[in-house]
């Protein structure tokens, strides 16, 4: 993940929703948002880095078509310019697609038969600004 700003914080902001919400709605079904967009930093754990970026994830109880799901967004992603690998666990109880590229630090799709459905999560790329401050004037 890059961790350098790229952008302005509402852009990255608003650029991450809007990509979870056309993502969600490529695959129809009903969706509930289920945390964000929520500011983080763009520092890792030994504090390299800088700026902030947003998370915004959604979810539906339902599972949907995994295989026209992955296909779907494959190529919803890849007309925006995302590279996109699939992925599986073992018995194929969960699987899905992560998508990366311009604005993007990574988005996903995970479909899972124990339970958990359907998650769609994305984290923008970083932008410009101080965690601390954007926080503190959050919560005001």
């Amino acid at each position: 993940m890059e961790n350098r700003p790229t952008q302005e914080p509402a852009d990255a902001k608003r650029s991450i929703q809007q990509l979870v919400d056309d993502t969600t709605d490529a695959l129809g079904g009903t969706w509930t948002a289920q945390e964000g967009p929520r500011l983080g930093t763009c520092e890792d754990e030994r504090g390299v880095g800088e700026g902030v970026n947003y998370t915004y994830i959604k979810s539906r109880a339902d599972r949907g078509d995994i295989e026209q799901g992955i296909r779907t967004l494959e190529k919803l992603w890849g007309e925006r310019g995302l590279d996109t690998k699939r992925f599986s666990d073992a018995d194929a109880s969960s699987s899905g697609v992560d998508g990366s590229g311009d604005g993007v630090a990574n988005i996903g799709f995970q479909s899972s038969d124990l339970g958990g459905g359907d998650t769609v999560s994305g984290t923008s790329a970083c932008a410009a600004g101080d965690y601390v401050e954007m926080r503190e004037r959050e919560r005001s």
